[in-house]
């Protein structure tokens, strides 16, 4: 065995304090090696440690080459633990001892309802405490990590994850800690846990007294201004252009999957299922769709998730994209709300059926895309018939 295979070896077997200390006293060669040896074994651990190298060591190539080992790890389905603890507990403040957030960012919010969140307290001596942690408007606070740090590292270590992946926006740190208390009422409200960590945050930062009165996005847009415009939720639908709602879509069950192929295959069957045309047969699925996947819960997620992201949309000079995302979010706050009559949910509930879809086939074409043009042209339709009057023009297959 070779003495990189051993750093290798050390790491795998360590404990995270001791962890961290090995990677910074390595010889940068031997760590090199060290880092394809771990992308090659196929255990949480080595994705653990190569998760641990981004944060703690210095020199920014072999931080890159963690990432791609890491990547690599990750696409053969090997995940490190949600939580890298780094450094030692911090120790527990009284309530006035506690640190104001200087600065928040956070990124937009993926297709799986998560976004990275970072804070930074500055310490009245010097140094800082760095927190990052993960919300998803379904589970809450997935993942959270608190490091002694300095603000020169986290604005280096911003300004690389900025100019990775994402969009990021600045946003106060009281809203901030809101968003994070927000998540933590929905872990313990689904039963999820809380990170390991979440006790070093509170004693650090302190704890949000409530959720957020109202969105950022709402001292800009007013509400009241969304009523005066209909036509902002019948625009709703070209959101799908916007880069940050790619790969948007409703969770269905996998018990839709059969009846989805079903309707897929009406126009070639060359009788019709007892319910009408195609067209007809697709707006009840849809309606189906809508009853199974939108839970108030899910509701709830993609209503935070359009008022986040509006104002994402107003930070980057997007005011348009703004109101329609805030008109998209309203009518969410309404338990009446008929799913199929909203553009925007409409093109989220069609994108989680040709997901079901999958890769069957309806004679030469994908079933996916017959769905979603079953669904589009029974949209046209009811839009001459029936009360809704807005295509959902921007279906697209899902990525």
């Amino acid at each position: 065995m070779s003495e990189t295979t051993d750093l290798a070896v050390a790491l795998l077997a360590a404990e995270p304090a001791e962890r961290e200390r090995l990677l910074r006293a390595a010889d940068a060669t031997e760590l090199a090696a060290a880092l394809t040896a771990l992308g090659h074994t196929r255990q949480p651990a080595a994705a653990e440690v190569l998760a641990l190298v981004d944060l703690v060591v210095d020199d920014r190539g072999l931080r890159k080459a963690a990432r791609r080992e890491l990547h690599r790890l990750r696409s053969i389905g090997v995940e490190p633990p949600p939580v890298v603890p780094v450094t030692p507990e911090a120790t527990p403040r009284r309530e006035d001892d506690r640190l104001e957030v200087s600065e928040a960012w956070a990124t937009d919010v993926d297709s799986t309802g998560s976004r990275a969140l970072w804070l930074l307290a500055e310490k009245p001596l010097g140094g800082a405490w760095f927190a990052a942690a993960l919300l998803n408007d379904q589970r809450g606070l997935a993942e959270l990590n608190l490091f002694d740090t300095t603000r020169k590292r986290f604005l280096k270590d911003l300004n690389e994850s900025r100019s990775a992946a994402g969009t990021w926006v600045q946003m106060p740190g009281d809203y901030a800690l809101g968003l994070v208390r927000e998540a933590v009422d929905l872990a313990r409200e689904v039963g999820a846990g809380l990170p390991p960590r979440y006790r070093a945050f509170r004693d650090v930062l302190g704890e949000a007294p409530a959720l957020p009165e109202r969105a950022l996005v709402y001292a800009t847009i007013s509400p009241m201004e969304v009523n005066f415009h209909p036509e902002w939720l019948e625009e709703s639908a070209r959101l799908t252009a916007e880069p940050e709602v790619a790969g948007w879509h409703v969770p269905l069950p996998g018990e839709l999957r059969s009846r989805a192929l079903e309707v897929a295959r009406v126009p070639t069957a060359g009788l019709l299922l007892p319910g009408g045309t195609p067209e007809q047969q697709a707006l009840q699925l849809l309606a189906e769709a809508a009853q199974q996947g939108l839970t108030p819960q899910m509701r709830g997620g993609l209503r935070r998730r359009l008022e986040e992201t509006a104002y994402i949309f107003l930070e980057t000079d997007r005011l348009n994209a703004a109101r329609l995302a805030v008109a998209a979010a309203r009518p969410l706050e309404d338990r009446h709300l008929v799913a199929e009559r909203h553009p925007f949910l409409r093109l989220l509930l069609a994108s989680g059926l040709a997901r079901l879809a999958g890769s069957e086939m309806v004679g030469t074409r994908p079933a996916a895309q017959v769905l979603l043009e079953l669904m589009e042209r029974a949209t046209i339709s009811e839009a001459h018939t029936g009360p809704v009057e807005t295509r959902p023009s921007g279906l697209i297959l899902p990525r």
